[in-house]
């Protein structure tokens, strides 16, 4: 099963989402769907994100679940922009998972 997840929702007058708590029920929503076996599309439609909120949408995931995660996300209708700070917070934080478990 797959769940489109829109970001547009309850905020349709902002055009970028930036701040970090912001992220938090929308990623609370990708990790009940993930859990119930679901696969997400994060419908970026209208919308602009900064690192801050890209990184606790995803990246928080990325640490708690490791890179696998992503094979269960899709990202549609995203800026270019928003493209390039999901790859880069994506690799960021599975670069600091690595450290951590090299650590350990």
């Amino acid at each position: 099963m797959q769940t489109v997840i829109s970001l547009a929702a309850g905020s349709k007058s902002i055009r970028t989402l930036g701040m970090r708590g912001s992220a938090t029920p929308f990623r609370k929503q990708i990790e009940n769907q993930l859990d119930g076996g679901s696969s997400v599309v994060i419908d970026f439609s209208g919308k602009e994100a900064t690192q801050s909120f890209v990184d606790e949408l995803i990246g928080s995931l990325v640490l708690r679940r490791g890179r696998a995660v992503i094979s269960q996300m899709t990202f549609k209708n995203c800026p270019d922009d928003v493209k390039s700070i999901i790859k880069f917070v994506i690799n960021d934080r599975f670069q600091q998972l690595m450290e951590e478990k090299a650590i350990a």
